[in-house]
């Protein structure tokens, strides 16, 4: 009867260390895949901005005139 009852005790506890470290495990995997988004869209908006700070900067006398297609 005790050795039932310490299998059982050392089952749960297993289950409970093992749910702890899937769920702080889960928990990283999010928080990284939300850093990463964010970093790439604060990226891609500093690019943006960067590509129309040059595109204002550009005078129109120097962007080459296309020739007309026939």
């Amino acid at each position: 009867m005790v050795e039932n009852i310490l299998v059982l005790a050392l089952e749960k506890s297993a289950e409970i260390v093992l749910v702890l470290l899937v769920e702080k495990l889960w928990a990283w995997v999010l928080r990284d895949r939300k850093l990463q988004r964010v970093s790439n869209f604060a990226k891609m908006h500093i690019f943006i901005l960067y590509l129309d700070w040059v595109l204002l900067k550009t005078p129109l006398k120097s962007i080459p005139d296309q020739p007309e297609e026939k």
